[in-house]
């Protein structure tokens, strides 16, 4: 279960600076309501975060396939993902303070060491919010874009598990097994909640609520890494079919789009991720840095800043630049002092760098 497949040449850090700017987008008017901003309302942050899943697959299996031991592997992944995301964690616990409408001893009572704990271990879910922050907000949430990173930290600790099923029991069979019981948990769900709203009563004790929240866990998930996995080992014989690839995955889309609503999604991001990610080469993404994991991981909180302090009701031409300057230039930030400190020598992302700070010195 290997692939030779080159990826000197691909577009997947830009398309994940896309992906992670939908998902920005959305959230500008979903935290904002602002009317100005209803056409990003419009925009699919479900499209965005499977997209990255898929990507992710196809990344994190190839790590692994090329880490000299399982500790090595999880070396680089956690290294690659939890400085930044430590550092987003307690730096909202620390800075919010002032926005909060307690008391210090309130504030720093069993709310914040609930939050810290549970963040810090991916568990969001289990304490979203800080003592008195944010409580009048849309959300109260500080940071809720943070749901997916326990989704993304449980496929890193399932690839060893993942590899060693397809070394006893066949790789095609295997990941044809995941596919299935993955889509059957997704589509489970799914239609126990359209059943809910058609007043049917097929809960299975479950409350719409929670319904919806188990419809988009790790189990439904899988099945877009696995799709990743497959790009990842079917990349030589994919590679000769871009064009017969887009139109499929053109036709998908707009089939899903106006008849299915994301039923076949699995099919049409996968192909979009390989045909956009590998096609045409758009130039070096990579030797600036990757700002779509900061772009993801700061941009609702800095949201949430703004609207505190009223910033949303300035005139939306005014609001909407400086949203989006104060979210490049945290995530700019985040890659320089962080992110990128923390890297194993063997990332690409500093053998790029090098190469680039070596190419300039020549032609100086």
């Amino acid at each position: 279960m290997t692939s030779n497949a080159n990826f000197n040449k691909n577009n997947l850090d830009c398309l994940r600076l896309i992906l992670a700017s939908i998902v920005a987008c959305f959230h500008i008017y979903a935290l904002t309501n602002i009317a100005a901003f209803s056409a990003f309302g419009h925009l699919s942050p479900h499209f965005a975060v499977r997209g990255f899943f898929v990507i992710s697959g196809l990344l994190i299996y190839r790590s692994y396939t090329r880490s000299s031991s399982v500790r090595s592997y999880f070396e680089k992944r956690v290294r690659r993902i939890y400085p930044a995301y430590f550092t987003v964690v307690v730096l909202a616990a620390v800075v919010l303070f002032p926005l909060s409408t307690v008391s210090v001893s309130q504030y720093l009572g069993t709310g914040f060491w609930r939050y810290l704990a549970a963040n810090l271990v991916f568990l969001n879910f289990a304490a979203p919010t800080l003592p008195g922050v944010f409580a009048s907000h849309i959300n109260s949430a500080v940071n809720g874009a943070l749901w997916t990173l326990k989704i993304e930290v449980a496929f890193y600790l399932f690839v060893p598990v993942l590899h060693n099923l397809c070394c006893r029991f066949g790789t095609k069979r295997v990941l044809l097994v995941l596919l299935g019981l993955s889509s059957f948990w997704k589509y489970g769900f799914w239609l126990l909640e359209v059943s809910h709203r058609a007043g049917l009563g097929y809960s299975i004790g479950l409350s719409p609520s929670l319904i919806a929240r188990l419809e988009v866990q790790f189990p439904a998930q899988l099945a877009y890494f696995c799709m990743g996995i497959l790009l990842l080992l079917y990349f030589d014989k994919l590679k000769s079919h871009f064009l017969s690839l887009s139109c499929i995955t053109g036709i998908l889309f707009l089939i899903d789009h106006f008849f299915t609503g994301e039923l076949l999604d699995l099919f049409w991001i996968a192909g979009l991720v390989f045909v956009f990610g590998f096609w045409h080469y758009f130039g070096n993404v990579s030797k600036y840095g990757d700002f779509s994991y900061g772009v993801y991981i700061v941009h609702w909180p800095i949201l949430q800043i703004l609207v505190s302090l009223g910033a949303s009701k300035l005139n939306p031409a005014l609001f909407l630049p400086l949203v989006l300057s104060l979210i490049g230039l945290a995530a700019f930030l985040l890659w320089h002092l962080v992110e990128k400190r923390f890297l194993a020598t063997s990332s690409h992302y500093l053998k790029v760098e090098k190469k680039s700070t070596a190419a300039a010195i020549t032609v100086t």
